[in-house]
Order: C-alpha cells, then sequence, then structure tokens
C-alpha cells in the first residue's frame, strides 16, 4: 500500500469534563473497540475514535484514482495503527495524503507510528512549535485525566506517547491548499480559538467543512477544555470562517454529530455564553 501521508493538524478538540461517550445520532460502524466509521457518502467516511471517553473524529475522504485523504489522527499508536489497518483491507493500493489541523493528541497521536512508517506530515509551522514547548506539559495533564481510569490501558497508552511534530510545515497565516484528483482541500487559519494553532479544511467540490477543535457537536452546551483557548478570539474566528466558506453543506466538528452550518452558529453561542459568564 502506497502512503503519502499528508497531515496538517485537524481531527479531534479535547473536552476533559465529559465522562462518558456522548450520543452519536448518525449510524456508526465498529472498526475495533474504540474505533468507528460513518459513511457520508460512496467516498467520503468519518471516522470516530473513543479514548477512552471523549469522541475525537476525523475523516477519510477516497477518492478516484486510489488516492485519498485523511485528516487528523487518533489519540494514540493503537488507535493509529488499527485505522490503517482498516484503510489496508479496505481499500488496498490506496495512496493516501494526511492533513491535521492542531497539537492536540486528538489531532496527532498518531503521528509517531505515521512518521516511523517514513509518512510525511504535514502541518503549520505554530503546531510544530507548540509541540515542542508544550507537548511535555501536555502529557502530563492527559496521564493525571485518565490515572484514576478502571482500564490501565488509557494510562499505559499515554505513557507510551510521544508527541511528534509535523515534518512538513506551511505558514500558518498562509495556509494551505491542495489538489487531490478533482477536489481542492483549502486548510485556513481565522485566527485564534480552541487552541492558538487550531485549522480547519474545506473541501470545494463536496462543500464539506472539517471544522476540527474549533466547532463542537450541537449534543455539546460548552466549548470544552479550555487549556490553551483564546476565549476573546474565538467567536471572531468562528465568524471568518463562515464568511470564508458560506456554500458548505456539511460541517465536521472535532467531537460530536456531523451537520450543517448549524454547527458553526451553536458553537458561537456556546463560547459567546462561556465569555459572558
Amino acid at each position: 500500500m502506497k502512503r503519502t501521508i499528508m497531515l496538517v493538524s485537524l481531527v479531534f478538540g479535547m473536552n476533559a469534563m465529559i465522562n462518558a461517550q456522548p450520543n452519536q445520532h448518525h449510524t456508526q460502524t465498529r472498526i475495533t473497540e474504540d474505533l468507528y466509521y460513518s459513511q457520508l457518502s460512496d467516498s467520503i467516511f468519518m471516522i470516530t475514535h473513543y479514548f477512552p471517553f471523549w469522541g475525537g473524529n476525523s475523516m477519510l475522504v477516497v477518492l478516484p484514482g486510489h488516492k485519498g485523504v485523511l485528516i487528523d489522527t487518533p489519540y494514540e499508536s493503537t488507535g493509529m495503527q488499527s485505522l490503517l489497518d482498516w484503510i489496508e483491507s479496505r481499500f488496498d493500493e490506496l495512496e493516501l495524503t494526511v492533513i491535521v489541523t492542531g497539537f492536540h493528541q486528538d489531532n496527532l497521536g498518531g503521528n509517531e507510528l505515521l512518521r516511523a512508517r517514513g509518512i510525511d506530515v504535514y502541518g503549520a509551522d505554530r503546531t510544530a512549535i507548540l509541540v515542542s514547548e508544550e507537548g511535555p506539559s501536555f502529557k502530563n495533564f492527559l496521564l493525571e485525566s485518565v490515572e484514576n481510569n478502571e482500564n490501565k490501558k488509557y494510562l499505559d497508552s499515554y505513557q507510551k506517547l510521544t508527541f511528534i511534530p509535523p515534518n512538513k510545515t506551511f505558514p500558518i497565516h498562509e495556509g494551505l491548499k491542495l489538489e487531490i484528483e478533482n477536489e481542492i482541500f483549502e486548510v485556513f487559519f481565522p485566527g485564534e480559538s480552541h487552541t492558538v494553532d487550531n485549522t480547519v479544511v474545506y473541501l470545494h467540490h463536496h462543500k464539506i467543512l472539517f471544522g476540527g477543535c474549533m466547532f463542537k457537536g450541537l449534543m455539546y452546551q460548552s466549548p470544552g477544555y479550555l487549556g490553551y483557548a483564546n476565549m476573546k478570539e474565538w467567536p471572531g474566528s468562528i465568524e471568518k470562517v463562515m464568511e470564508r466558506f458560506p456554500d458548505c453543506r456539511i460541517v465536521i466538528p472535532g467531537h460530536g454529530d456531523f451537520g450543517d452550518k448549524s454547527v458553526l452558529s451553536h458553537t458561537l453561542e456556546i463560547v459567546k455564553k462561556a465569555n459572558e459568564k
């Protein structure tokens, strides 16, 4: 299987306040105990990794010509390995490009495995810096969040987790456009939000917006974990995304169900309410 994976920090915003897997309204098919997929169309799949109780979404886009794009990674190497196994078994000679959208583990927790396989990881320059500067302290936070969990596999996994920065970077304020087959993937940074480096990815032909950690599914009523958030800029960043991609049909948030543009307005509302408190 050819593996040309381009990773631009995208997929999974973390909410340390949720203590159970949130209810999903779309149909999910099990890959492993923690990993599921939802088929959005003949060629588009949303991947969800529950580890241990945060709903993290990534998306696999399968395009004509045996080429595909993966946006964001599972939380850690075990989930990443399971996803690669599933891709290989289902799509055989698929050539992958991977894009990720931030420096948290729900964006790039699979980087160590990807780089060990020689797979290129593309991400914003700011993301690479944050991995180096904040990776160790964020890992300690993750270990504290799971140390009392009855299932020790989560603690063991995060103890082994190594934050690996993208090896291919682009200037965050310039963004990135990738044309693969008949699709244009636009990586856009509208400003700081859930973290100071969260980007979004827009599929121009399919009119799908991968909002990642910047956006929350409709079942959420709080903006979630705010350890690296810029609450002041977040509302304006959402509005810039809405202005840049007014024709989006489907919005995939970092956590929760995919939906339409109401996901954007919903997140804007809960962030504004949080700022009022």
